[in-house]
């Protein structure tokens, strides 16, 4: 059996002094109708992007953070998942740690753009209000245990290794 085709992605987590992270949230049809997905910015690393590039790139566009000197963090995790998408078997990602001052997300994508792209609301939340994002709308994490991983992220830091997440 081949391997799958993954797309490569990169992630950040965007956290402001109040630890809250920025999420984004993606609206998709499914064969039971459109549900929401929240996860962290970011997106597909284009051909010939290094991971930084292609995550300077994503935050700019989707919620109009201009990542400074300083660079885009380390890479506190990785994850790959198995989904239909387009002409991928799924997405591999890598996601960075962004300590930020609190910003009004708005990407420099006009609405149109980030609507084609399934991108229709961003907003900074607590560990506890990520929690409650699938509550009681049945919006769905990405990653499932994105709640657990923040809050270990935020209370712990940056791990020696990526950490490795789920689904």
């Amino acid at each position: 059996m081949p391997s799958p085709r993954l797309r490569p992605a990169v992630r950040a987590v965007v956290a402001d002094g109040d630890d809250r992270v920025l999420m984004v949230r993606w609206t998709l049809d499914g064969p039971d109708g459109p549900f929401h997905v929240w996860g962290t910015p970011g997106g597909g690393i284009e051909p010939g992007e290094s991971h930084e590039d292609a995550l300077r790139r994503e935050l700019l566009e989707e919620v109009g953070h201009v990542v400074g000197p300083e660079g885009c963090g380390p890479c506190v995790a990785h994850r790959v998942h198995t989904f239909p998408l387009g002409d991928w078997d799924g997405q591999e990602e890598w996601y960075y740690l962004l300590r930020v001052d609190a910003f009004t997300p708005r990407g420099v994508l006009t609405e149109e753009e980030l609507a084609a792209e399934n991108l229709t609301a961003t907003g900074w939340h607590t560990v506890a209000q990520v929690r409650a994002l699938s509550r009681p709308s049945g919006a769905r994490l990405a990653p499932s245990d994105a709640a657990a991983f923040l809050e270990r992220l935020l209370a712990d830091g940056p791990p020696a290794e990526p950490l490795e997440l789920g689904l």
